[in-house]
């Protein structure tokens, strides 16, 4: 895969910032949205797309689809698992396992290489189980420092710390590969943590688990984080974004957005902040061309017809194990 992202140019220095909003943006619509809505179905509609030619082409393999898949249901575990005051109780692992089970299969990926494929799988937290260990072992497999793993590794990493002041970013570097394995530190070229940010890293969490367990109320659900507006805007017609990775892609220029402390500190730092008539479309976004500039006006009929499919099959209306 990161062959192919040094290939396309788009995780280059010029791309890179509005590939990473494109993507949020995307991935977003479809796990916060209501599964089986609109904008879930053409976040999914639009992914299939953009992957539709290389997956033919044979530059995007049934394994590295399943590992993308496998990712997100490990990145969920551990990150609750490591900075949440609580773990996933049975019912949350479960739900997971089922949601992206059934993402699982309006992606069109194979589950041949887990163990319980002919079988099947007696629930989500089965499922969640052989999906996480298989991504694990893959990622051991095939992790090796590259020329094409450095270059997206580094791409990566200036995105993570893009409004970070150059004194601190050799440190905030080290916070942000301790949040993953010691070959995936190798393969992408991170920067190692030593025991002084260990010890920071781990302080930092703990001290976090304690005041969210015992000195937090619970979140009211008008202060639930929205990371994509509700509705489109009735003008245009046009979803908008309430974050941003390095550039204020498809964010209104309001003034809570732009002088939130994320637009106070890229002020300080000379960097980019929500911006009316601006280069980062503040207007919003459309699902229907949503992605890389060159593939803005095309596939409309083919991703209208996987959107039709989705709505037909009805993908969501049920348990993925037990139909």
């Amino acid at each position: 895969m990161t062959k192919l992202f040094v290939a396309t140019r788009q995780l280059n220095e010029k791309n890179s910032a509005k590939r990473a909003a494109d993507t949020e943006v995307v991935l977003n619509e479809i796990h916060d949205r209501e599964p089986g809505s609109e904008s879930h179905l053409l976040g999914i509609a639009r992914m299939n797309y953009l992957h539709a030619r290389y997956r033919k082409a044979g530059k995007i393999l049934d394994d590295d689809m399943l590992h993308t898949l496998g990712s997100a249901v490990v990145d969920i575990f551990q990150t609750v698992d490591r900075l949440e005051w609580r773990g996933l109780t049975d019912v949350e692992q479960c739900a997971i396992g089922v949601f992206h089970k059934a993402l699982g299969d309006a992606m069109e990926i194979p589950f041949t290489n887990l163990p319980s494929h002919k079988d099947g799988w007696r629930d989500g937290i089965h499922f969640a189980s052989e999906i996480m260990d298989w991504t694990l072992q893959y990622e051991r497999r095939v992790a090796k420092p590259t020329e094409s793993t450095r270059e997206i590794g580094r791409r990566l990493m200036d995105l993570a710390t893009y409004h970070i002041p150059g004194l601190l970013k050799p440190f905030v570097e080290r916070v942000v590969s301790s949040r993953v394995e010691d070959y995936m530190q190798e393969s992408m070229g991170f920067l190692k943590p030593g025991i002084v940010t260990h010890v920071i890293v781990s302080t930092m969490i703990t001290t976090r688990k304690f005041a969210l367990r015992y000195l937090s109320l619970p979140r009211p659900e008008g202060k639930n984080v929205r990371l994509l507006s509700d509705s489109p805007d009735p003008a245009t017609g046009l979803y908008t974004a309430n974050f941003w990775v390095a550039h204020p892609w498809y964010v209104k220029p309001t003034f809570g957005n732009r002088w939130s402390l994320k637009s106070v500190l890229s002020r300080l730092n000379g960097g980019p902040v929500p911006t009316k008539d601006g280069p980062w479309r503040e207007s919003g976004y459309d699902l229907r061309t949503i992605g890389p500039v060159a593939q803005e006006k095309r596939g409309t009929e083919e991703m209208e017809a996987i959107f039709a499919s989705l709505k037909e099959t009805n993908y969501a209306s049920g348990c993925p194990f037990h139909k």
